[in-house]
């Protein structure tokens, strides 16, 4: 494939892109009233749509269960480093 330097050509890339789905599962700030394109490389990046369910799911855990959080619960905390290693690897 040729690169062409046409705003024509950028969005014929981006209606082909397989990665363009993901788009929605984010929350994208606004900027005058249009979306922002988001670069910026140090910090957490935008927000998952999904981030408040797990977050609440945590919340929930540690007011029920305090410190038994740790071993019980959906995500028990202490073996959090095993949730991680099949993404991380």
């Amino acid at each position: 494939m040729e690169f062409i330097n046409t705003i024509n050509f950028a969005k014929e890339m981006d209606e082909k892109d397989p990665l363009a789905k993901f788009r929605e599962k984010f929350y994208i700030p606004l900027h005058k009233d249009k979306s922002v394109v988001y670069f910026t490389g140090n910090s957490l990046g935008l927000q998952p749509k999904s981030v408040s369910t797990y977050i609440n799911e945590e919340l929930d855990s540690w007011e029920k269960l305090g410190v038994d959080g740790h071993f019980k619960g959906v995500r028990p905390w202490f073996r959090y480093h095993n949730y991680f290693k099949d993404f991380l690897s």
